[in-house]
């Protein structure tokens, strides 16, 4: 979607197979044949597939996500986390596979990058280097997208050095507890990112559910706050991808086309279900005049 002062943002997703987003979003019960893709690719420009984070899985899926989906449909793939996490080196079959995994979307142009999420106790810049650096080397010519989650990492010189590995920063929207990052409006490169978390304190200030933690609603004040974020980064960068992951109970998407309504200054089509099950979405967008119920995907 290219707003009226120019540059280009996508809106997409952190996931999309969520039990939870049968009703608000998908069927319930989810009709013989349902596929989840191609109704996400009626109103948003990518997903960011998840999976890959916590297992690295055969190419198939990946072939049949292009074949469903429309050319101008694209993916984000997140790095294993043997590579982000345990200090597995990148190489050998993991490496071949994910590989193998990455190319069906790379060979069409839909393929954003990788993205290589941090653990909240990383902080210290060189241990990120360390990881980083191989990661890029072995995943070349693809982009790779670095989200730490210490601000320990956010300063400066770090920025710098990412700019000149040639590897993009990622921007995070969390609450204000502990060591988490702040709002920041920083690119690195060509393309730049925003993710967003959700502003659940209670959900990173203590052990919780993965639910508990993502289920924050962005309301209409905090879209326009978010909108002056990317707009600030479209004035440094082309392109910048924005991925909702407060997922509970399909919030993601909700606040996806909530975001693109109010960065365009005008509705969003959005489907039936969806602006049905969020008020404050119903009134900035409309419904989708054909809508495609097919497939339960399961990255």
């Amino acid at each position: 979607m290219k707003p009226r002062h120019g540059g280009e943002t996508r809106f997409g997703v952190c996931g999309w197979d969520y039990r939870d987003w049968r009703g608000p979003l998908y069927p319930d019960p989810l009709p013989s044949g349902f596929r989840a893709l191609p109704l996400l690719a009626c109103f948003l420009d990518y997903v960011e597939v998840n999976v890959t984070f916590y297992r690295i899985i055969p190419p198939g899926p990946a072939e049949r996500w292009i074949e469903e989906t429309p050319p101008s449909f694209t993916f984000v793939f997140k790095a294993w986390q043997g590579w982000t996490h345990d200090l597995v080196p990148p190489a050998g079959e993991e490496l071949d596979g994910f590989r193998a995994l990455l190319a069906p979307a790379a060979a069409g142009g839909r393929l954003e990058g990788v993205l290589a999420q941090f653990p909240p106790g990383l902080s210290g810049e060189e241990d990120a280097f360390a990881r980083l650096l191989p990661l890029r080397d072995a995943l070349l010519p693809h982009r790779l997208f670095a989200e730490f989650r210490h601000r320990a990492l956010w300063r400066e010189e770090v920025f710098a050095r990412l700019e000149r590995e040639g590897i993009a920063f990622v921007n995070v929207d969390l609450p204000p507890v502990g060591t988490l990052p702040r709002p920041s409006r920083v690119n690195t490169g060509p393309v730049g990112m925003l993710r967003l978390h959700g502003r659940s304190r209670a959900g990173w200030s203590r052990p919780v559910d993965r639910d508990e933690r993502y289920d924050h609603g962005y309301d209409r004040a905090e879209c326009a706050e978010l909108a002056g974020t990317i707009r600030e980064l479209l004035d440094r960068c082309p392109r910048v991808l924005v991925g909702a992951n407060n997922h509970f109970r399909a919030k993601a998407p909700a606040a996806a086309a909530m975001l693109a309504a109010e960065l365009r200054g005008a509705p969003v089509a959005v489907p039936a279900r969806l602006r049905a099950a969020f008020p404050e979405l119903a009134a900035v967008s409309v419904p989708l005049s054909e809508e495609s119920d097919g497939p339960a995907e399961r990255p």
